[in-house]
Formats: C-alpha cells, structure tokens, sequence
C-alpha cells in the first residue's frame, strides 16, 4: 500500500512542476484586469499593458482550468510500469469521456444550471483506473478478425467504456456530497466568529479535492455573505458588497462585515505557506536543496505574490494528507482572528500580495485595518514553520528531495560512461531482467522490487555512485541523487526492449567470493542484547541447516519462556516480513541484525505474531518489538525459538566476541554478544 501511494505522489510531481509559473501568470493577470482594480486605479488601463496582463493570465488560466485533465493524465503515466505514451493518450481521453458522461447525465436528468466538479478525486480515480488496465492488458490478443484493434491500442477503447462508468457512478454519489457542503454552508452563515473559522477550515479542506467552489460562492454572491445599502442600491454577496463600497466614493469607515470571508487569507497565503516552504526546505538534505531548492521557493513565491497555493500544497497533500488536515486548520484560525481583529480586506482573486496592496493598503487603514494582517502574518510565518518543520523532520514526511536521507554515506565516483552503459550495469547488479519486477524512482531514489534480493549486488551499486543501497521488503532502494529518475527511465525502456549486458560490469574484485566487505566505523563497538528471556541455543544446534550452518549470518538463538520481544540494538528497522516472523534492524555502524521469530513460522501467516513497530523508524536497544504466542506455534507443531543474526557478519571486518554459554538462562536485555 505504501509503494502505491509513493508512486501516486511521484506521478503528480511532474504537473507540480508546471504551477508556480502558471499561478504567477495567472495571479499577476488576474488581478491587475479586473474591472474593480481599473476602477480604483485607472493609471492600469493602459491599453498596451492591458493586452500583456490578459494574455498573461489566459495563458495561466490554460493551466488551471485543465488541472484535472493534466494530472489524470500525469497519474495513468507515473503509475504505468511500460508504455506510457499509450497510458498518456488513454488517460486524456478517458478523462474527456468521464466528463462528458457527467456532463450528459446533468442535461438529461438533473434541474438546469447544475453542475459536477469532482476535481482532483476524478483525475485520481481516472488516472488510476486508466494505469490498472495499461499494466494487465496491454498485451492482450483479440481474434484475428479484432486483431489491429489488440495490444497498445486496446487500451484506449476499454479505458473509455470503464470512463463511462465512473462518469455513472460519480453522478450518482457527488451532488449528495455538494449538498451537505451546502448545508454547512448556511449553517456557518449563522455562526459568527466561530462560523469564520468553519468557513475557513472547510473552505482550505475541500479545496484539496475540488469542492471548495460548492462553498464559497455562497458566500460571496448570496445573502449568506450579507446583504446592505450601498449608495442607494441593495446588494447582496460580501463581494459583491464590497466592490459596490469600492466603487462609492462617498462610502465612510470599514468595509463590510462580509470581508470575513475574504480576509483571513491574507495571512496564511502572504506568510503562513511561505514560511512553510521555508520549513520544507530547511528538512530536506542539504545535498538536495540545490536541486529542490527552486520548487520550495516559486512555490512560497506564487503563494506570496498572487495567492495561489497549489503548487506548494500539493508538495506535501498526497504524502502527508494528515498534514494537509492541520494546514487547513491553521487557515481556519486566520480566518477566525482576522474576524475578531476586524480586518476589512476584500480580494478579487486571491489572498496575494497584490490584492493585499490594490485593496487594503491603498484603501486606507480607516476602511481595511490592513497593518493587522502584518502583525498577524508575523505570528503565523513563525507557526507555520515550527509546524511543518517539526511534523516533516518527526514523522520523516517524504516531500520532493526528503527521499535522500542518508547524508553519512560518502559518494562512490561513477565511471565514465553513457547513461545506457550505466542502467545495463545497474540491471546486471540487480541480478539480472529476469529477477527485477518493477523500477520506478523519487527524487532521489531508484526503488526497484526484485523476486530474489540476495542477487543484487550492492558493491556494483554503490561503484556506480549510489550513496547508499537500502533493502527493504520486497525489493531494495538505491540512493543515486539527481540520477535516479534518469535511471528509472533507462532502466525500463531497456528491460522493454529486452537489451542485456554483453561485457564486464566492473573490474573483478579481489575477493575470491566478490563479496561486499562492510566498513564498521572506527571505534564503533556494538552491544547485542538478548531479544527475549528463555533459554540460550547456539546456532549450531538450531534445528535448521539454513541458521546451524549460519548461511543467514552468524549469531544466536533463545528458546523463549516470555513472549515480549526487544530491539537487541538500536538502530533502525529497515524490513518487516509479511509474515510478521523477521524484523530487519540496521544499526549506526552498518550492521544488520535479523530478529527470527521460530522455525517454519512463515506458514502460519503472521497470526502467532503482534508487532509494535514499524518499517522506518528508529528504535534504541530494549525498545518493545513484537510478541509471540508461545502455545500457537507450538499447537502447530513449530519450534518457537528466537533467532538474532548478524546477516552481514560473513562480509564485515569485524569480530564478534560471544557472552552467553550452551544451554544459560538468559533475560531479556541481557548482554549476550560484542561487535568490535
């Protein structure tokens, strides 16, 4: 499941990346055409100008209007393993099909004017769908009388009908959705202050999928923003009341008490996000910031100037939703305080610098309490980074150039040869076409599942330039930088064309065996401790020729009589078996530590086994891992015993000094080898 959504956020990194300049055009555009800011400041109507800003934000609005499309169509391509130019074309026109299937049904059966936007969920379902069939039926064979119609081209068409589909069931189940929004809406109308912040929280929280246009145009174009008498006319909308005021040269003291729905924006958009962005950027390597750097500041640059937040806020939605849930939260407190603080400041397009300026400072502080939202955006830069540095750094959020997060490992030089060269190379080390099943990458990562891990070969790696070669369930993860995306492609688009490796990888190591020898840092002596009370048994005497003859590494076993098992050492958990039988620990010094929980327990599907930990996170030695139901594993006819083994033992410069003898009692936690 985690695979999935990593590979989810990575296919929307590449439609991330064309935000920033399509907001900055768009805002800038935006808001200096406006009729309202040509009437408050004429010295803009310039025809000249005009013309420049128009097309500067058309060409923006291109973008944002089609956002959908693009990234239903960047997620069937980031989530297909072959053939992407196919999983592109399929994506956009499934996704044109989808909505045109919706947009068929409102006409036929819905009142007049309704409408569906499902935003971001559509595109996600769309692309998903679209990446589902491209990778399971690519390949398939219609009869020969079909046959042009088999292959690539078979995706299009059943990715179209499956569209309809979705289009169908997404009729059926969004305008519930939109209608209770709505309801929420009118009942925040009623609320006062604390009905500002509702406004706020749900106004950020649905924007994440697209439903915020169900709420705010309630707002600012009903009576639920308020109604008032505006040189001599009834208006109604908080917009709407406010241009009215803008435009009436005699209007007096502040601005409408509609601006509440404006008005906090300001606050969040100008410092809250770029401080975020300053946060984000502060968390990752400094090895990356060069490369990702540039991402984090058009973002906060697009946030701050026009108040378009998307390019940032996508950075960290679809890793870290739960991040999203307290950014949404934080907007909705700067709605509520701008409110009790009386900050009138209206916005025709967003809460930017720009609209900061056109219609709060230049309208005077009598009528828009504009220096507040400084004070206010002060407190809130300072939150917002204390917040999302602590939340990134705590719980490792994996936000674009977080992924290299081995800054201790030291660069191997890559030889000189070409691209192709090199993703041959990789392959081969990776035990051959035969053994990979999928290579994708991140920003700084090659992560490649492999059906046998003990073939990869983490020397050749790690020769070529990988910083570091990290085995994890199922496959392994190799740090190459700014390469790895470059690889990924190479790497599939050989194993596509079934090209191999036709001369030596590397020269030959001067080991007879070629093994990798692992470097334990200098003075870097390790305590093992006893993972659980019992009995000790050595590993000779282990009931099992793959531990007795230490073929998994060397170490040692405990018959248990408690079923509480403890980290042996501290370090980090790197691998959790399916199963829950093995735990997988790697400490500071290079070694790593297999925690073997019975003989033949894979069979029993994890049921004997509770786990408290988790794959990623940092334990310290003593730390509670898991237990094991002593009776269950014996009813089935299984040999409980708990083994600790050094799986890079046979490939380590190290000695291993043992402090247990046959058959001792031993408690859990108790010394029982040293590393030196």
């Amino acid at each position: 499941m985690f695979k999935k959504f990593s590979q989810l956020g990575r296919a929307f990194m590449l439609p991330i990346s064309i935000l920033p300049v399509a907001g900055l055009l768009l805002g800038l555009g935006g808001a200096l055409t406006n009729e309202a800011a040509l009437k408050a400041y004429p010295w803009l109507n310039i025809e000249w100008l005009q013309v420049i800003l128009k097309i500067m934000q058309v060409a923006g609005n291109a973008v944002f209007a089609n956002l959908a499309l693009i990234f239903a169509v960047g997620i069937a391509v980031g989530l297909s393993n072959a053939d992407k130019g196919t999983a592109g074309l399929s994506g956009a026109v499934s996704f044109l099909v989808y909505t045109a299937t919706i947009a068929g049904l409102l006409q036929l059966f819905s009142a007049k004017g309704a409408t569906i936007d499902t935003g971001v969920v559509g595109s996600i379902v769309i692309g998903s769908m679209v990446a589902y069939m491209n990778n399971h039926y690519s390949k398939v064979e219609l009869p020969q009388f079909l046959g042009f119609f088999g292959g690539s081209r078979f995706i299009p068409i059943i990715t179209s009908f499956a569209a309809i589909i979705i289009g169908v069931f997404f009729y059926l189940i969004w305008p519930p959705i939109q209608g209770w929004l709505v309801v929420a809406g009118k009942a925040i109308a009623e609320m006062g202050s604390i009905g500002t912040f509702f406004y706020g929280f749900l106004l950020r929280l649905t924007g994440a999928v697209g439903l915020h246009h169900t709420i705010y145009p309630l707002f600012w174009y009903t009576s639920l923003g308020g109604t008032a008498e505006v040189a001599g006319h009834t208006i109604v909308g908080a917009q709407n009341i406010f241009f009215a005021q803008l435009a009436d040269a005699n209007h007096t003291g502040l601005f409408t008490y509609g601006t509440r729905f404006f008005a906090g924006r300001f606050a969040t958009m100008m410092f809250g996000l770029p401080a975020a962005a300053l946060a984000m950027y502060h968390s990752i390597p400094k090895r990356n910031r060069k490369k990702d750097g540039g991402l984090y500041l058009s973002g906060g640059l697009t946030s701050f100037l026009t108040g378009i937040t998307e390019p940032l806020e996508y950075t960290f939605l679809f890793v870290a939703p739960w991040l999203y849930v307290i950014h949404a939260f934080l907007d909705g407190l700067s709605f509520f305080f701008a409110d009790i603080m009386n900050i009138r400041i209206g916005n025709s397009f967003s809460g930017g610098l720009i609209d900061y300026l056109l219609f709060g400072v230049l309208q005077g502080q009598d009528k828009t309490n504009w220096p507040k939202v400084l004070l206010l955006g002060i407190i809130w830069a300072v939150i917002y980074y204390l917040v999302f540095r602590f939340c990134i750094t705590k719980f490792h959020v994996a936000i674009p150039g977080m992924c290299d997060d081995n800054p201790d490992e030291t660069v191997t030089t890559t030889k000189k040869t070409n691209l192709t060269d090199q993703a041959l190379i990789i392959i081969d080390a990776l035990g051959g076409s035969s053994n990979i099943e999928s290579v994708e990458s991140c920003a700084t990562r090659l992560r490649v599942a492999v059906k046998d891990s003990t073939k990869v070969d983490k020397k050749i790696l790690k020769d070529l330039g990988a910083a570091a070669v990290l085995e994890v369930s199922g496959g392994i993860q190799a740090v190459f930088g700014g390469k790895a995306d470059l690889y990924s492609q190479e790497i599939n688009q050989l194993l596509k064309n079934g090209t191999t490796l036709t001369k030596p990888t590397t020269p030959q190591n001067s080991d007879a065996d070629n093994q990798e020898r692992v470097v334990v840092k200098p003075n870097s002596e390790t305590l093992i401790l006893a993972p659980v009370t019992g009995e000790y048994v050595p590993l000779s005497d282990v009931k099992d020729d793959v531990f007795s003859q230490k073929l998994m590494g060397d170490g040692f076993g405990i018959q248990p009589t408690d079923q509480t098992i403890y980290a042996p050492v501290s370090g980090k958990v790197v691998s959790i078996f399916k199963t829950k039988h093995a735990i997988g620990l790697q400490t500071a010094t290079g070694l790593e530590v297999l925690i073997h929980l019975g003989i033949d327990t894979v069979e029993l599907a994890g049921q004997p086994f509770e786990l408290f930990v988790s794959e990623g996170q940092e334990i310290m030695a003593g730390d509670k891992l898991a237990t094991e139901n002593i009776a269950m594993i014996k009813e089935a006819a299984k040999d409980p015993i708990v083994l600790t083994l050094i799986t890079n033992s046979a490939t380590t410069d190290s000695e291993i000094v043992e402090h247990l003898s046959s058959q001792a009692k031993v408690d859990a936690n108790s010394l029982a080898l040293i590393v030196e």
